[in-house]
């Protein structure tokens, strides 16, 4: 007769068991109160700047939301270097002569752009300046280093997690000489808002950034992979 009661209390301490695992399970160790002050959106900048500056290789996801027309890239992902030359590869979707392509080949090396738009028919395009040097983007002096180094009024406005990275998101405006410097299509005449998401620990990398050059159109660059290791091939033309 005293079956029921007992497996009432089994239930019911099962019950509260699973209820705590499952309350300390929804907590992360490894993620900031909300309520702690965040860290200082100068300092972030600043200890983020002299990190790129000294990074040699990245990993770049970069996607075009809205409508920049003078830039033909609509998103591209690919991998970056410095060494042994400024150099990069991988695949972007494109718009050439008025179509979107999807997954083309690309490398940049010695300052020359080429391109696969049919799978394995490479062609040289010439100086990739003219077209999109995406190389550039981890130059020190035209790159992501330059967009931070010409980060102005930053201010920390909330923690995010950004592809498993804690960051802290700082919004301010960059100067349009730098925003050109890394995308001369996009053609800034003022200070350009601009978002940057700074790892939170550690030497404060940079995990991503947005540039809105007009109201609603952005180029939003996330990285990872910094410093690995990264190899680029002249293609057969």
């Amino acid at each position: 007769m005293q079956t029921r009661p007992r497996l009432a209390v089994l239930v019911s301490a099962l019950t509260a068991i699973l209820t705590a695992t499952v309350l300390v399970a929804g907590c992360s160790s490894s993620s900031k109160e909300s309520t702690e002050p965040l860290p200082d959106a100068a300092t972030l900048v600043a200890d983020a700047t002299k990190t790129t500056l000294a990074q040699k290789s990245v990993h770049l996801q970069l996607s075009v939301n809205g409508e920049i027309k003078a830039l033909p890239i609509a998103s591209l992902t690919g991998d970056l270097t410095l060494t042994p030359a400024v150099a990069a590869s991988g695949k972007a979707d494109i718009i050439f002569l008025g179509q979107k392509l999807e997954g083309v080949e690309f490398v940049v090396l010695d300052d020359t752009l080429w391109g696969a738009i049919t799978p394995g028919s490479w062609q040289d395009f010439g100086p990739a300046v003219d077209i999109y040097d995406v190389a550039a983007i981890l130059k020190p002096d035209t790159g992501l280093a330059n967009i931070v180094a010409n980060f102005s009024d930053p201010k920390a406005e909330g923690r995010e997690n950004v592809n498993g990275v804690d960051t802290v998101k700082v919004t301010g405006t960059v100067s349009a000489d730098a925003v050109n410097k890394i995308a001369p299509q996009i053609g800034a005449t003022g200070p350009v808002p601009a978002t940057a998401w700074i790892q939170e620990e550690g030497d404060h990398q940079l995990i991503q950034a947005k540039l809105e050059p007009t109201p609603g159109n952005t180029v939003q660059m996330t990285m990872s992979d910094w410093g690995k290791p990264v190899t680029v091939t002249k293609p057969a033309v």
